[in-house]
C-alpha cells in the first residue's frame, strides 16, 4: 500500500513539473520558452533611469564621424518620381540646340551640292586661274578691314572678349579658382549647411546671372571659347547681358582661360563657360593682383585690336 502510494506521488511531481506556468508577456515570453528555465521576480524589476548628468557623459563619449561630401552632388529628390521622367531644357539650351541643328542641315546642303561639281583635275587650268581671279576682285574692301581688325580673334578667342590672354592672367586665375574651391571643400566638410548657406564661388551662367540680380558677385570668370549661338535668348546675348550688368554694377570681369582650362583648374569633368566669384577671403593678395592683370591685359587688347 505504500509503495503504490510513493508512486502515485512521484507521478503527480513529474506532471506538475511538465505543465509548469511560465510569464505570459511578450516581453518575457522568448526567454522562457524551454521547461528548464525558470522565470524570477528578478525578470520583471525595471533598471533604475539614467540622470541627465549620465546621458552627456554618454553623448561626449561617443565620435562624432563627419561624412564629407562635394559641393555639386545631385541628390536625390524628395516625393514621388516618374518612370519616365521629363527632362527641363532650358531657354538657353534650347537656343543652342536649334542652332546647332540648322548649321548641320547647312553643312549636309553643302556637301550634297558639292558631290555634283567636278572634280578640279577636270577643270582646265585657264578656267581654273580665270575662277581665282574673279573670285579676289569680287571680295569687298569691307570684309578685308574687317577681317584685318579682328584678326586676334579666332575659335578658342572669340569676338566678346576684350582682354588678352597673357600667362600671368592664366597663373593667376588657377590660383585663385584652386584657392576658393579648397576653401569651399573644406566648409562642407566642417558643416555643411552654413557651406551651402555661404558659398564661395558658384558655376554656370544661370547661377552667376541669379547671384548679380543680388549683388553678391565679386569677380566674374567668363571662357574665351563658348558656343556660337546667336539670335534671341542665344549664348552670345546672354554674355553681352552678363558684361552689361557687370558694368552697371562695377564689377570686374575677365576672359582668362576656355572651358576645358576652367573646368581643369576647378577638378571638374564637363566644360565650364562661367565661374562667379562670392568670396575671396583668404586669398586677397592673390585677388588684388589679378586685377590689376586684368587691366594690363584689357589695355594691350585696346592697342592690338586699334592697330
Amino acid at each position: 500500500m505504500f509503495h503504490s502510494t510513493d508512486k502515485r506521488i512521484q507521478k503527480k511531481d513529474v506532471q506538475d513539473s511538465s505543465t509548469k506556468i511560465t510569464p505570459r508577456s511578450s516581453k518575457y515570453k522568448s526567454q522562457h520558452r524551454k521547461p528548464e528555465q525558470q522565470a524570477s521576480l528578478l525578470d520583471f524589476v525595471k533598471p533604475k533611469p539614467k540622470s541627465q548628468r549620465q546621458i552627456k557623459a554618454n553623448k561626449l563619449q561617443k565620435t562624432h564621424l563627419t561624412i564629407t561630401r562635394s559641393s555639386y552632388i545631385v541628390y536625390k529628390r524628395k516625393g514621388k518620381t516618374r518612370l519616365d521622367p521629363k527632362k527641363k531644357i532650358t531657354r538657353l539650351k534650347r537656343s543652342i540646340r536649334v542652332y546647332r541643328t540648322s548649321k548641320k542641315a547647312e553643312i549636309e546642303v553643302t556637301e550634297g551640292e558639292l558631290e555634283g561639281v567636278p572634280e578640279k583635275k577636270d577643270i582646265p587650268v585657264e578656267q581654273q586661274v580665270q575662277n581665282l581671279s574673279l573670285s579676289e576682285t569680287a571680295a569687298p574692301k569691307d570684309d578685308l578691314q574687317a577681317i584685318a581688325v579682328h584678326s586676334i580673334h579666332s575659335r578658342r578667342f572669340r569676338s566678346y572678349c576684350d582682354n588678352c590672354t597673357r600667362p600671368r592672367l592664366k597663373e593667376l586665375t588657377t590660383q585663385l579658382l584652386k584657392d576658393l574651391d579648397r576653401f569651399q571643400k573644406r566648409a562642407f566638410a566642417k558643416n555643411e549647411i552654413k557651406a551651402r548657406a555661404h558659398p564661395r564661388l558658384v558655376l554656370g551662367v544661370r547661377e552667376a546671372l541669379a547671384r548679380l540680380r543680388i549683388n553678391k558677385v565679386k569677380l566674374l570668370f567668363l571662357a574665351t571659347d563658348c558656343e556660337i549661338s546667336p539670335g534671341a535668348c542665344g549664348l552670345d546675348e546672354t554674355i553681352e547681358g552678363l558684361k552689361f550688368q557687370c558694368q552697371q554694377q562695377q564689377v570686374p570681369y575677365c576672359f582668362p582661360l576656355p572651358r576645358r582650362e576652367l573646368s581643369y583648374a576647378l577638378q571638374k569633368r564637363a566644360q565650364i563657360s562661367c565661374v562667379a566669384i562670392l568670396d575671396f577671403d583668404g586669398a586677397n593678395a592673390t585677388y588684388a593682383d589679378l586685377l590689376n592683370e586684368i587691366e594690363d591685359a584689357r589695355a594691350e587688347y585696346k592697342r592690338r585690336t586699334a592697330s
